[in-house]
């Protein structure tokens, strides 16, 4: 009789499903931790005032008031103006009168693109943002 010097051993039949399930318990935990929950993030906070605080001083012909409705319409000194025509009417009215200071009016409702467009035709119109006086009319 021959001597049997190793006995043979019969691989597992099918797929080991509780390792996987292991592996997919700590891969979902993973994720679950560390994905960022859909939630409302505010990208500038800003503390804006009411328009009750904002007294404006009516009568003084050197006030130029530069309005943002809404809609993204601009209104300067009075009149609907187009965007692209705001730079050479800031230009024409300080020619006309270098001492007029501009008031920039935003409405509530209005987008912050637009805003900022505004503050930089009038930098392009060589004015000092910095200096320019800001009123946003927030109705919460």
């Amino acid at each position: 009789m021959p001597m049997k010097l190793y006995e043979r051993k019969f691989g597992q039949q099918g797929i080991p499903i509780v390792p996987m399930l292991d592996i997919l318990t700590i891969l979902l935990i993973f994720f679950i931790v560390h994905t960022e929950f859909k939630r409302q993030v505010s990208v500038l906070k800003l503390d804006v005032p009411q328009t009750h605080h904002l007294a404006g001083s009516q009568g003084d012909k050197n006030s130029i008031l530069l309005e943002v409705g809404d809609d993204g319409s601009i209104g300067f000194n009075g009149k609907r103006i187009p965007a692209e025509q705001l730079v050479t009417a800031v230009r024409e009215l300080l020619l006309q009168n270098p001492q007029a200071r501009i008031q920039v009016s935003a409405a509530g409702g209005s987008s912050m693109g637009r805003f900022v467009e505004v503050l930089d035709t009038l930098t392009a119109a060589g004015l000092d943002v910095e200096e320019i006086p800001v009123r946003i009319d927030y109705q919460p």
